[in-house]
């Protein structure tokens, strides 16, 4: 694969989860949905902002910019911090969604994909 090729894959998983994280948390920050299950209102707006961080460093990759490591970075490390307060919590017995661990899994895996994808040679 291209260096090209593997900026437009990695542009791609940034960009895709990045709308949708905006569309389906600001509706819930406009009380448009209303979920059956706990809401931590800081993590609806951490992930709504995470998910324009991700639109804007996935248009990013997509342009090739010199140094999209670090921001990319950057969102994993706040990801796997985020994840691990969320299991803390859960296991301490606090009210946390267990679709909210799961979804910062999920991006978590997803942003360990696109570092990997970035630093290969």
């Amino acid at each position: 694969m291209t260096r090209k090729n593997r900026h437009r894959v990695a542009a791609l998983l940034a960009v895709i989860p990045g709308l949708l994280t905006i569309r389906e948390g600001g509706s819930v920050l406009l009380g448009l949905t209303i979920r059956d299950y706990t809401v931590l209102p800081w993590l609806l707006w951490y992930n709504v902002v995470l998910g324009f961080a991700a639109v804007i460093v996935g248009i990013g990759f997509w342009k090739e910019r010199a140094g999209n490591i670090k921001p990319a970075t950057t969102i994993l490390a706040l990801h796997g911090l985020v994840l691990m307060i969320l299991v803390i919590l859960f296991a301490f017995r606090q009210p946390v969604a267990f679709v909210s661990i799961m979804a910062m899994l999920f991006r978590t895996s997803l942003w360990i994909a696109i570092v990997l994808l970035l630093r290969k040679r």
